[in-house]
C-alpha cells in the first residue's frame, strides 16, 4: 500500500522543512511513504525549502491560486502518482506528523474512508479567541445543517482512501476543509475523527485569515450553505426561514 503525504505550501520556507522531514517513513501496513508538496506561488523559496527538506515530489503554481486550488491540485498529483492512501497536513509545522499513524489507524482496519484529525479547539489556550470561535462555529453550522457529528470541520489534517479523494468535489475557491468534509458525507463516505496534538504557530501567518476573521467566517459560512443545498436544499432553506 501507497501512502503519499499531500503539503500545500505558501511561503512556508521557514517551516516546511521541519513538517517534510518530520514525516514517518516507516509505518506499520504501508509499503511506501511519499511526501509531495505542492507550492502555491510562494516568493519566499518554499519549494526549494521543500526540496532540501527531502520531499519525494514537489509542484509549483505560477502564480497564487488559493488553498482550495492547491489542495485539490495536490489530490490530483496523488491520485496519478498512484496513491492507495493520502494523508494532507499544513505546511506551518502547527500538526505532529509524527501521529499520521494513528490518523491512517481507521482507514487500515477498514472503518473509515476520512479521517480527521480533531484538534480538540475548545482546549487550545494558543489559539487567538476569534479564530477559535470561528472554527467552531463553522463545525456547529455543519452538524446543523447535516446532522454530521464532526468536532473539527476546519481541520486539514486529514486522511482519505483513494476511492474517496477520487470522488471529491471541490469548487470552493477560499478553503477545502468544510466542503469537501459536506461532500463525502453526502456520498456515503464514512467519516470518523481522532485527537491530534496542534502546535503553536511560530512563524509566518494563517493565509485563510489575512483578510481578518470575520471575511473568513462569511466565506466559510457561505461555503457551507452553498454545498449542503446540492443535497438538501429544502432542508436548508426551511432552516434559513425559520431564523
Amino acid at each position: 500500500m501507497k501512502l503519499l503525504v499531500t503539503i500545500p505550501a505558501y511561503n512556508e520556507a521557514k517551516s516546511i522543512i521541519e513538517v517534510v522531514s518530520s514525516v514517518p517513513r516507516k509505518i506499520k501496513g504501508i509499503d511506501a511513504v511519499k511526501v509531495l508538496v505542492y507550492d502555491d506561488g510562494s516568493t519566499d523559496h518554499t519549494a526549494l525549502s521543500a526540496e532540501k527538506a527531502g520531499a519525494d515530489y514537489v509542484y509549483a503554481h505560477k502564480r497564487n491560486r488559493g488553498l482550495a486550488r492547491t489542495f485539490k491540485d495536490a489530490l490530483d498529483k496523488a491520485l496519478e502518482l498512484g496513491a492507495d492512501l493520502i494523508v494532507n497536513t499544513d505546511a506551518d509545522n502547527q500538526y505532529d506528523q509524527a501521529e499520521i499513524p494513528k490518523l491512517i489507524a481507521p482507514i487500515l482496519s477498514g472503518t473509515a474512508d476520512l479521517v480527521i484529525g480533531d484538534r480538540q479547539v475548545a482546549t487550545l489556550n494558543h489559539m487567538p479567541t476569534s479564530k477559535k470561535y470561528g472554527n467552531m462555529l463553522g463545525s456547529a453550522f455543519i452538524r446543523w445543517f447535516t446532522g454530521m457529528k464532526v468536532r473539527d470541520a476546519s481541520s486539514g489534517f486529514r486522511a482519505h482512501t483513494r476511492e474517496c479523494a477520487q470522488h471529491l468535489s471541490i469548487v470552493s475557491e477560499h478553503t477545502y476543509t468544510h466542503e469537501t468534509l459536506i461532500d463525502a458525507f453526502f456520498k456515503g463516505m464514512v467519516i470518523l475523527d481522532v485527537p491530534v496534538t496542534f502546535r503553536k504557530r511560530t512563524s509566518g501567518q494563517s493565509r485563510l485569515i489575512a483578510r481578518g476573521i470575520m471575511n473568513h467566517i462569511v466565506k466559510s459560512v457561505a461555503t457551507i450553505i452553498r454545498t449542503v443545498l446540492l443535497y438538501r436544499a429544502l432542508y436548508v432553506l426551511s432552516v434559513i426561514g425559520s431564523i
